[in-house]
């Protein structure tokens, strides 16, 4: 009896092809990412939220309007009491100027009562006036030059005319009462007679 052969055959292992190898120079594929969630749009606000939001947004104004009108009222009345002590501080000023003037005129005129002389009269209307023209200097308050001057309707007044051969043209040949301006504005005009040369 044949013994039975150890030297069995095994079936051949079969051959498994042979993946590539990845390339490293190639980057990885990329899979296919999933679409972003679009957010839910905001739901449409209601005409009464609307209404709502613009009462809201009005009443913010009025507010405002109201303060702002406020802080120009209290700039008004501050720039008025300003201008008001500025006024009450120029009138004392001129005034406490005028003083010793009117002390001047008192002192003559009691002299003149209790019997002094012209002279001293002179003298104390002399001082008067001298007071008046310091104080007009003070406050750049200057005569306007007339005499002999060309007529300027611009600072002189003519309340007559006389024809004149020694005077030149249309020239102020006599001044009744000077005229004043305080610095380039003419307070008040000469009052003058102008020469014109016979036609």
């Amino acid at each position: 009896m044949s013994s039975p052969d150890t030297n069995l055959q095994q079936p051949a292992p079969q051959e498994v092809p042979a993946q590539p190898a990845a390339n490293p120079a190639e980057p990885p594929a990329e899979t296919p990412e999933a679409a972003p969630a679009q957010p839910e749009a905001a739901p449409e606000p209601s005409l009464e939220e609307k209404l709502q939001s613009a009462q809201g947004e009005v009443a913010r104004l009025t507010e405002q309007l109201k303060r702002v009108a406020a802080e120009a009222e209290n700039y008004r009345k501050r720039l008025d009491a300003n201008f008001e002590r500025r006024v009450s501080g120029a009138k004392e000023e001129i005034f406490r100027s005028l003083l010793p003037i009117i002390d001047h005129l008192e002192m003559a005129l009691e002299a003149a009562h209790k019997g002094g002389t012209l002279e001293s009269l002179c003298q104390g209307i002399e001082l008067v006036l001298k007071d008046a023209l310091k104080i007009m200097h003070k406050y750049e308050v200057s005569a306007i030059e007339a005499q002999g001057q060309n007529f300027d309707p611009s600072c002189h007044e003519a309340v007559m005319m006389e024809e004149r051969t020694d005077l030149p043209d249309e020239s102020v040949s006599e001044v009744f009462k000077k005229g004043y301006k305080i610095g380039d504005k003419v307070l008040r005009p000469s009052m003058v007679k102008v020469a014109r040369r016979p036609q």
